[in-house]
């Protein structure tokens, strides 16, 4: 009886030591956050084409969120299409979404900022797509993400290109934007 508690316990540990760990890097964090907000951005775009009219993402950064809703003329394309990506507390004319309330194992991904132009860059608020996908501005926007503290914060942008509409994710990286973007 001995000798197969003994095999049951060292099975135990050896499956233990097999198993991939379970917490997801801070890559990964930042990675999975910047995919969902670039699929976001990507249905505001489209929302924008499809109904010939404009819509605006929002952020907040102090409230780590965002959120979506029509900003054009035609009040009848104010309520947004059914979505199961949207939380059933929404109002009917917005997608929010709070980056607090997004699954995570690892800490969680943080909105820093949002800039336009990557050369003289100046805080901004929002992004609105036109009726072509294009974005009102005629500068890139810039979006901050962060994860991780102090000297482990790791940073990822996603730049929104002004005639195409179009996000691309940046690289991982240890630098952040200057201070002077950061919300007070």
């Amino acid at each position: 009886m001995i000798e197969v508690l003994i095999v049951i316990a060292l099975l135990g540990i050896l499956v233990g030591l097999a198993l991939p760990d379970s917490n997801p890097s801070l890559y990964d964090q930042l990675r999975a956050t910047a995919l969902i907000l670039k699929t976001d951005l990507a249905y505001g775009r489209s929302l924008a084409v499809a109904n010939n009219s404009s819509y605006q993402v929002t952020f907040d950064a102090k409230e780590n969120r965002y959120l979506l809703e029509h900003s054009g003329g035609n009040a009848a394309l104010d309520k947004l299409p059914d979505s199961p990506f949207r939380n059933l507390g929404d109002p009917p004319d917005q997608h929010i979404v709070d980056l607090d309330d997004l699954p995570h194992l690892g800490p969680t991904v943080r909105i820093l900022t949002v800039t336009k132009s990557l050369v003289a860059p100046q805080r901004v608020a929002d992004v609105e797509f036109g009726p072509l996908g294009e974005t009102t501005r005629t500068e890139e926007t810039v979006i901050w993400l962060a994860v991780g503290q102090d000297r482990e914060t790791r940073y990822q942008t996603l730049t929104i290109d002004p005639v195409t509409g179009l996000v691309e994710i940046g690289a991982y990286t240890s630098e952040g934007p200057p201070a002077a973007l950061l919300s007070e």
